[in-house]
């Protein structure tokens, strides 16, 4: 048993196999061979449904499609024989070549036909239209009548053709637009696909049931993947120009995370921590500015600015240390002290002097006026004078004698002055005045330190804000303390804040160190930090900008991301893997056996090749054809033209063993004169063909004509016989039957019956010029058709003129033929010649026509001598 066979017997069949296949698929792949299984090559609808199912399985959320994938109860069983499609005629033809207008060409449905036409009649032209609406592996371009002034316009033609049921149907065809899908099931076999057959390899165009499958699962994945493309190149084109040309810096982190973007990068990660602040401008506008100088002269004002730093911080020191506390603290007990002691020299004088008239002696206004005299004693009289002045003596302040009870007062008072409660009092007093003093020598106010104030503002405006508040703060401290000291209530006392000057310290300390970045001219990691600092503080400040780009394209790259996954889905390597696989257990050990008949068949022992596999693409398995004696070697270099038309055949012939169908064959030109060791071979072939479906054979080959009929006959095919002739500006005129050269005996006493009708009314019309003009040409006929009986009955073809081979097999049938039989032929052949002017008669000899019953029976002399001999032939042993 053959592989093919053993294959076809077991439960392995196509359908179970591609079930067994799919189940390792992906999901809408199997939704796929379920809708080509059921409904057959899917519909736009339908590839439109498999495609979102493809995004769905790679994570589309918006497809809401459920796949229904391939099971066991989807398996159909095997139809058998599809229908076949027969060509009943081709009529309606315009815009073909010179093609003539008005023109049907009828076809045997059943049978044969032979269309014969010399060169330039017509037939490329009808056979182009066949190759270009039916099913062909070179079509050909077709072209307008070039000869015109005004060609019609795009080729038509009306093609009608049979079904397996009987029923008719005319499909219109048009050139440039698809063919009805039922004449893709005619083929056409002509020279160039000869040629393709022999020199190329060749997908199978009918295969087993099944086998289809994995070519339009083939065509369908195409078919997403050219959309997924479309849609891929679309996607490539929405990418923000933006990238090509990036707004952001390589430098920062943002930048960074920009120029990596990924289909899952998170945006929250990316996000800068925090937002761009006053502080930031500030920060980018001095970097911007400073990186935009000359190095050096931009260090040099950082370092001028750490200077005038230098000198805030110790203004701010100076302040604290007066302001603090501990300062206040110890300024408001040396007040106490002060106070307490002049308390208690205020109560000694009062109780030195109570007695006098005049409050408040020896309190301080008093004191002050004492001593103002003794300055003024001092200055007016001469140094060394005593004060106070003793009696007699002229007062410096009222310019009246002293008495001895004034000189004693006075006395009394000078020394209160130098008692040490006094002397304490005063020194307390002169202490708590200096260190008042110094609190109130210090000047807070911001413009004491303006410029570098401004500076800090336009460097860190957060810090100068707090330098400003201390400042203000410390203002207000001075001013209650001072308002305090001088007895005044003071609601809602203020504290001196936090100290700021060591944040203006580590400003000053850091301005250095920028200033040596910038300083850094070379590239050193200093600069390159301030390099980076800059681009981070560019970056964040456009960030809702460019977070906004980056959400965009990342929404893109991910549906990108999902195009490409599904594109990968698309791959067809498995789907050929698999017709692969099935060729080989089913196709190739059946198309391997059948061309090895066909070839056999063809040309015998003559041509040893044979057809193999060679490779496949889209789950089409392609053969070719090579010499078995050396399989590099190219076929149409080795075989001659007739050996390469049996391989083609052979080859074109073996394919349809795997079609479902029997629809019509078309040959144009299947051999030519060069083929004569093949022609009878081949004409053999096709006759058989014809048994058992519609073959049409257009062809400019009379002797391959008369092969054919005769096979046909011989097999009793039904046989339909016609050809094309040229007219004055037009080609492709059809006529019923065969020219009268190419006619049968049958054919041509038919036409001798009709001509001798014809006759007839001449005669009853009294034309006798007519009557005897129509009666010659009648006999010259006949005679011709006598000599043609010597070929077609009497030596049975066995031997026939330009033939090149002799048909030993029907010689036996020449035997039959006896003495009166001879007799009869030449009583019929000499009458005619009698009446045919092959030779110019004397001026004497004019015979009259003999009369029409006379005609008609010397017609019928031929008819029934070629039937009666025929069968004599037929049971000749």
């Amino acid at each position: 048993m053959s592989d093919s066979a053993s294959i076809e017997s077991s439960d392995d069949t196509v359908p179970k196999r591609i079930l067994a296949w799919s189940e390792s698929r992906p999901l809408w792949q199997r939704d796929a061979l379920r809708g080509i299984v059921q409904n057959g090559y899917p519909d736009e609808e339908a590839i439109a449904e498999l495609l979102a199912l493809c995004k769905k399985e790679h994570g589309d959320p918006m497809v809401v499609q459920v796949a229904n994938p391939l099971t066991k109860e989807h398996l159909p069983v095997d139809p058998g024989a599809g229908e076949s499609i027969s060509l009943s005629s081709i009529s309606g033809v315009s815009g073909v070549n010179q093609l003539a207008t008005g023109q049907t060409l009828n076809f045997e449905e059943a049978g044969l036909t032979i269309l014969y036409g010399q060169n330039g009649t017509g037939k490329s032209g009808y056979t182009r239209i066949l190759k270009n609406a039916c099913r062909s592996r070179h079509a050909g371009a077709i072209m307008p009548d070039v000869y015109s002034s005004s060609p019609m316009g795009t080729a038509k033609a009306a093609l009608k053709i049979t079904r397996t049921d009987g029923s008719l149907e005319t499909l219109a065809w048009e050139d440039g637009y698809e063919a009805a899908e039922a004449l893709s099931a005619i083929t056409v076999f002509d020279r160039e696909a000869a040629s393709v057959h022999v020199q190329k390899k060749n997908e199978v165009w009918f295969r087993p049931f099944g086998l289809d499958i994995p070519d339009d699962l083939a065509g369908v994945c195409q078919e997403i993947r050219a959309r997924l493309t479309t849609e891929k190149e679309t996607l490539e084109k929405k990418r923000n120009s933006v990238f090509a040309n990036p707004i952001w810096s390589s430098r920062s982190a943002l930048g960074k995370a920009l120029s990596s973007l990924r289909h899952d990068t998170d945006i929250a990660a990316i996000k800068p921590k925090t937002p761009f602040s006053d502080a930031d401008e500030a920060r980018l506008t001095k970097l911007q500015a400073d990186l935009a100088q000359d190095p050096a002269v931009a260090a040099k004002a950082q370092r001028d600015y750490a200077i005038q730093l230098d000198q805030l911080k110790s203004y701010l020191k100076r302040i604290e240390q007066t302001l603090n506390d501990e300062a206040i603290q110890a300024l408001h007990s040396t007040k106490k002290s002060a106070d307490d002691m002049r308390t208690a020299a205020n109560t000694a004088a009062h109780e030195a002097f109570s007695g006098l008239a005049c409050e408040g002696v020896g309190e301080t206004v008093w004191r002050t006026l004492w001593e103002s005299a003794r300055s003024y004693s001092r200055v007016a009289k001469e140094a060394g004078a005593a004060f106070p002045p003793p009696q007699g003596d002229i007062c410096v302040l009222c310019h009246q004698e002293i008495d001895e009870p004034t000189a004693a007062r006075m006395l009394g008072f000078e020394d209160f002055i130098k008692k040490d409660t006094e002397t304490k009092a005063a020194e307390a007093e002169r202490v708590f005045k200096e260190v008042e003093q110094k609190i109130r020598a210090v000047a807070i106010h911001v413009n004491k330190v303006s410029a570098a104030y401004r500076s800090l503002k336009a460097g860190n405006f957060t810090l100068a804000r707090q330098v400003l508040r201390f400042i203000a703060l410390a203002r207000g401290v001075q001013v209650q303390t001072l308002a305090q000291l001088s007895g005044q209530e003071v609601p809602n006392l203020l504290a001196l804040p936090e100290s700021v000057a060591e944040a203006v310290n580590t400003e000053a300390a850091q301005t250095r160190a920028y200033a040596a970045s910038l300083d850094d001219a070379s590239g050193g990691e200093a600069r390159e930090a301030v390099l980076n600092e800059q681009a981070d503080l560019q970056d964040r400040k456009q960030s809702h900008e460019l977070l906004d780009i980056a959400k965009t394209e990342i929404a893109r790259l991910a549906e990108l991301k999902l195009i490409e996954d599904c594109l990968r889905d698309t791959a067809t390597t498995a789907i050929t893997r698999l017709g692969n696989e099935i060729a080989d257990n089913l196709i190739t050990p059946r198309m391997r056996d059948r061309f090895q008949q066909e070839i056999v068949a063809l040309a015998g022992n003559r041509v040893r090749v044979e057809v193999v596999r060679s490779g496949g693409k889209f789950g089409s398995p392609q053969y070719e054809v090579k010499l078995y004696a050396n399989p590099k070697a190219k076929v149409h270099d080795v075989l001659s033209e007739g050996e390469q038309t049996c391989v083609a055949l052979a080859s074109y012939l073996t394919e349809l063993a795997n079609a479902s169908h029997t629809s019509a064959l078309v040959f144009d030109d299947p051999v030519s004169s060069l083929d004569h060791r093949w022609r009878s071979k081949v004409a053999k072939r096709l006759a058989k063909e014809a048994g058992v479906r519609q073959v049409i054979v257009f062809t400019h080959d009379m002797i391959f004509v008369n092969d054919l009929a005769q096979l046909a006959a011989e097999r009793n095919t039904p046989t339909t016989l016609a050809h094309l002739t040229r007219g004055q500006d037009v080609v492709g005129i059809v006529n019923k039957d065969l020219p009268w050269t190419a006619s049968s005996i049958r054919d041509r006493i038919d036409k001798l019956e009709k001509e001798a009708r014809a006759a007839k009314r001449l005669f009853e019309e009294n034309d006798d010029e007519g009557y005897k003009i129509a009666v010659s040409s009648l006999y010259s006929r006949l005679r011709a058709t006598w000599e043609r009986a010597l070929e077609d009955t009497v030596f049975a073809n066995v031997v026939m003129r330009h033939r090149d081979y002799i048909d030993t097999k029907n010689l036996k049938r020449v035997t039959a033929l006896e003495k009166s039989d001879v007799q009869t032929f030449q009583n019929g052949f000499k009458k005619c010649c009698d009446f045919v002017d092959a030779h110019d008669p004397s001026r004497g000899h004019d015979p009259e026509p003999p009369e029409p019953f006379e005609v008609m029976a010397d017609i019928m002399l031929l008819k029934d001598w070629s039937a009666e001999l025929r069968s004599k032939m037929n049971g000749a042993t």
